[in-house]
């Protein structure tokens, strides 16, 4: 789906913001689980409501949904990591959210262990398209095998593929469990770092809805309602 800039004022005017996102549980979720769709949405979805918007959230692939933020054509995207390419098309709000990255091996896999970045710099690694971990790999001159989501990163280490996947524990830990293959990995934490809620610099008025979103995510976090909402998925 796109939208033209005439149309997006006028939605806009009326209360209704186009925000694109992946399906990227437990973070967000196209389909509802247990009535739940994601501890980002669910923070989101209350912010933009209590300053008056009707949220419409599409989910599309990930690479869409970065193109429809270079373009204008969404407010923004739920959400992404910090890239410093991506200030020149992304406005980042506060952290809404945060993620690990690091290694997966199989349980069996007798190589080194993977404490950091050296240690697997001649191994066969993978990792997922256009993800943060993907770029944060290249930083490090090590070039990985990609697979084109996270479910099949973890069915390409289970095949042997490649021998470590880096790549975010929390998305990661719970398509393992939905594959029911918990047990089969061990993990080997790297970094923490933050999600934010990725404003699309094009779009029409984003710097009042940048700041109006910014004070109300401070007015959820103090009076308790973030916190609520997140530990309902612990």
């Amino acid at each position: 789906m796109t939208l033209t800039s005439s149309v997006l004022v006028d939605a806009h005017d009326q209360g209704e913001l186009y925000i694109v996102a992946e399906n990227y549980p437990p973070y967000e979720m196209e389909k509802p689980v247990k009535g739940q769709q994601g501890f980002d949405y669910e923070v989101a979805m209350e912010i933009f409501k209590r300053l008056g918007f009707s949220p419409r959230i599409y989910f599309l692939p990930w690479k869409r949904a970065l193109h429809e933020a270079q373009l204008g054509k969404t407010v923004g995207i739920l959400t992404c990591a910090y890239l410093k390419k991506r200030e020149e098309f992304i406005i980042f709000s506060d952290p809404i959210s945060k993620f690990t990255n690091g290694f997966y091996i199989r349980k069996n896999y007798d190589g080194p262990p993977p404490l950091s970045f050296e240690d697997v710099r001649d191994q066969q690694v993978g990792s997922v398209t256009a993800y943060e971990s993907t770029e944060a790999l290249i930083k490090k001159d090590i070039i990985p095998i990609e697979a084109p989501n996270t479910e099949s990163a973890i069915l390409m280490l289970k095949a042997s593929r490649f021998d470590y996947l880096y790549a975010n524990k929390e998305v990661t830990d719970y398509e393992i469990k939905k594959l029911e293959l918990t047990g089969l990995f061990t993990f080997y934490p790297i970094v923490t770092k933050d999600f934010y809620f990725c404003f699309s610099r094009k779009y029409p008025g984003i710097k009042k809805i940048v700041k109006e979103f910014k004070d109300a995510m401070s007015v959820i976090k103090a009076n308790g309602t973030f916190d609520r909402i997140h530990a309902q998925y612990r």
